[in-house]
């Protein structure tokens, strides 16, 4: 499979860069999506027949683990690509709207 971040998760990361130092470090445990492997990741319903995910990452540099740390959603695309489309910080924002998902989803 391959990886692929969109320009919104790009520019997330930017902005979180700022504040988490590690957050490069934290990402590359997204390395192992490439293998097939989703750990706890939840799909989440209401998404209009797209496959998306929601995964929990750590935050090394809060020393939070996964339940503080950051959340990553990501969409699989012809069992072939995972679109990386959204990542915040759990601390600064507790969900997205699923509309926001779904908004970002569609335009890849």
């Amino acid at each position: 499979m391959q990886l692929v971040q969109t320009p919104e998760f790009e520019a997330q990361v930017k902005q979180l860069r700022k504040s988490y130092r590690q957050i490069d470090k934290d990402l590359a445990l997204l390395s192992v999506l490439e293998h097939g492997v989703r750990p706890q990741d939840m799909r989440l319903q209401n998404m209009g027949g797209m496959e998306i995910y929601k995964a929990r990452l750590p935050n090394t540099s809060a020393r939070v683990g996964t339940r503080g740390g950051f959340r990553v959603v990501y969409r699989v695309k012809d069992g072939m690509i995972i679109l990386l489309l959204l990542i915040w910080a759990k601390s600064r924002a507790v969900d997205i709207p699923d509309s926001e998902i779904r908004r970002v989803a569609s335009l890849y």
